[in-house]
Parts: C-alpha cells; structure tokens; sequence
C-alpha cells in the first residue's frame, strides 16, 4: 500500500503516516502542483490498533515538501505546514527554507501563508492551496499484489495474473491532503527531486519521523519495523549505503522464480540503483508523467502500480485497477472525501511485526 501503514511508529499515529506524495505541472505557467497524503482509512478503525485514523492533523508537527536542486540527495527547498488547533476548524501556516535553513533543524523558516482547513486559499506570489479529507488518490489491488510476491518468496509459485484482481484496497477510503501550487521560481527551473517527510517539535527542533519517496518502496522492500525506523528518520543521500542490499536480494529472489531474466542479481543491482536515492525526479521543462518512459513527477492518475512492479521484477505485472473516477479536473485535484463503509471492508496487507 505505497508508504500506508510504513512503520510501527506510523502505525500508532496516523497523522505522521505519509501515505503518497503526488508533483505534476501546475495550471499557471512556471509552476508545479505538490501533493501530499497522510493518515491512511481516516475515520476508520484502525487495522492495528483497532482505534479510528485520524481525520485531522496533528498540531505543532512539520509536513514538509522537500526539493534537492543540486542532485546531492539532501533537500535544498522546504516548503513546511504546520496546523494549528486539535480538531475542526484547524488552521495552518506555511514557511518557506532554502540553502542552510533547509538542513537546519532548528531554522523557522519565511512565513509565506496563513490559511484554513478545508477552505481554497489563494497565497500572494504563490499559488492555490487546500488542505483537509479526501479520496485516497492510491490504487492498486494491494493485498493481491503481496499474496502473489509471498507466494513466490515461500511457495517458489509465480502467476503474474494473480498479481491484481482489480479491486482497489482504498477505493472507499479517505486520507488526509495538502495540495499546494507552487512557483518555479521558489525552486529551480532545472531539474530536480522531490520527496515528503514529517518532523515533529522537539522543544523547537524539527526531528524527522517519516518520509517517502517513489511509490512502493516501503510495501515491497523495507517492512519491518528497523528498517523503517531508520529510512524515516534520515536523508535519502544514504539509501543506497542502508537499503539496497535488501532490494538486490528481494529482486534476485523473484526474478529467479519468474525465470525473468538469466542475471537476476545483475538485474537487481539496477533496481537499487534506479531506486535510490529515494525521491521522485522532476524536469519541469516536461510533461509530468510516471510511466515507461521514464518518471518525471507523478500524477494522481499515472498507472504507478504496473510500472514499479514490472521494473521491480522484469516481468509485466499489470494493476487492474482503473484510477479513481471521483478526481477532479481541476484545483485541488484529489477527490472529495468518500462516504465511509458502515461494515468492515478494507483489507491490508498482512505485515511483519516486531
């Protein structure tokens, strides 16, 4: 389930739990729309803990849209929201760091904006931002997707037509969004990485305690609760050093069953390589697509399930299920926020605990 559920800390608290983060053109020319999704099945109990997710966002704590500029992996651009108030009606202020500031854990940053919960607001020499619930823009058949990768782990069975039935885990499920437009300007009009992360106040140091990057990483290569404690809480800079050994050996494992090509270990070292360092790039001079092509950004509609698995593995794992129909065309983007079922009907993947 993308970055859903990635960690035990996350798991405890759904409000510091990124779900996807989504970076695509912007409708005003020389910017960019930067999404991110937090809180997975808010309103509904919660797998683990069996207490609802929450539908609102922790207070005092960092969301933060992070951009490298210079291809050194360490975010150089943050733009940081922090909510204020426990419950509705919420409000929030954006900063805006760059250069030492967006290393510094103790930097506060510009103050760009002031805005609330659930309303459009229009920020000067900026753009459009919203904030609150929403569709889960995720889609893909994420229980069917990890009984077909066990199955080849344990069973050494590989059927690529079990990898998706076409039922969307999240289809009748909400998140939390920011969805914020932002100007080229404040960036780079080259190109770039982008990821997401949230920090919480520590006496007024920011200490990172969840990130994500490309879609699937955690789901596929890092459950378990070591790894992701220190994928969380550092730098995509390291993620070769730290994470790709685990990558090189899943790969190996897999490609070796589905008999996917003759160097399966030679193929997985150029899954870790194109896997990390871990944020999305973005050339803005281009569409912004995740696809075969190549990944620049991601949309909310971009098919990211067939293509990180069939890079992942060297074999066509199709995702059947379509996009959500209840997008919108236009600002914010994300759907509305779904009526909730009123039986259990969210299944999640099966996860190691420790």
């Amino acid at each position: 389930m993308s970055h859903h559920f990635d960690s035990p800390e996350s798991r405890q608290d759904s409000r510091i739990n990124i779900c996807d983060i989504y970076l695509f053109n912007a409708d005003a020319p020389q910017s960019i729309v930067a999404v991110m999704t937090i809180s997975p099945l808010a309103g509904l109990p919660s797998p683990f803990t069996g207490q609802p997710q929450w539908d609102s966002f922790r207070p005092d704590t960092a969301y933060e849209f992070r951009f490298d500029t210079d291809g050194d992996a360490k975010s150089d651009v943050v733009f940081r929201f922090i909510f204020q108030g426990d419950a509705s009606p919420q409000t929030w202020t954006l900063t805006y760091l760059s250069g030492e500031a967006a290393h510094d854990p103790h930097a506060t940053g510009e103050q760009l904006g002031q805005g609330s919960v659930n309303e459009i607001t229009t920020v000067a020499n900026l753009g459009r931002i919203w904030t609150g619930l929403a569709g889960d823009p995720f889609f893909l058949d994420a229980v069917a997707a990890r009984v077909c990768l066990d199955k080849a782990i344990q069973d050494q069975e590989w059927d690529v037509e079990n990898f998706s039935t076409g039922l969307s885990t999240t289809g009748a499920t909400n998140v939390l969004a920011i969805v914020v437009e932002l100007p080229l300007d404040l960036i780079s009009t080259a190109p770039f990485g982008f990821y997401g992360t949230v920090s919480a106040n520590d006496h007024g140091h920011w200490t990172q305690v969840n990130r994500c990057g490309k879609p699937n990483f955690a789901a596929t290569f890092n459950d378990n609760p070591k790894g992701s404690l220190l994928y969380n809480s550092t730098d995509p800079d390291t993620d070769y050093d730290h994470f790709a050994q685990p990558v090189i050996d899943l790969v190996t494992q897999i490609c070796r069953v589905a008999g996917s090509t003759d160097q399966p270990r030679a193929y997985g070292q150029t899954v870790a390589h194109w896997l990390f360092p871990d944020v999305v790039p973005f050339n803005p001079q281009l569409p912004a697509s995740f696809g075969f092509a190549g990944i620049n950004g991601r949309r909310l509609q971009d098919d990211f399930g067939t293509v990180v698995y069939t890079i992942f593995f060297n074999t066509l794992l199709q995702n059947k299920v379509p996009p959500p129909s209840d997008l919108k065309a236009d600002f914010p983007y994300v759907a509305p926020a779904r009526p909730l079922p009123t039986e259990p009907a969210v299944s999640v993947p099966s996860r190691q605990e420790g």
